[in-house]
């Protein structure tokens, strides 16, 4: 499996300035991590922020079902620069901490 373009990633974390967050090869994607905490993928131009139940994202991002093996939201590069990203990674790292 080939990892992302470089190029790709850096868009990603460009949007995230604001956060302490950073990546880590693994499994052919790049771990996200956010304040230390595991919080989603990048991957295929997209990133897979995993599934905390945040209720302010928009209607097209669409939501596992509950008995989806794997939880997680897939948020295409479009919204790279969306004002809500960085407050949804900051949410998911805070949330899965305190779990």
């Amino acid at each position: 499996m080939a990892y992302e373009e470089l190029c790709i990633v850096q868009e990603w974390l460009d949007g995230l300035k604001d956060l302490d967050v950073s990546v880590k090869k693994m499994f052919g994607c790049y771990c996200l991590y956010c304040d230390g905490q595991a919080v989603g993928w990048i991957h295929d131009s997209v990133l897979s922020l995993r599934e905390v139940g945040l209720d302010y994202l928009p209607d097209d991002i669409k939501r596992p079902a509950f008995e989806d093996k794997i939880q997680e939201l897939v948020i295409p590069l479009d919204y790279v620069n969306a004002e809500w990203l960085p407050k949804a990674v900051q949410d998911t790292a805070n949330i899965r901490r305190k779990s």
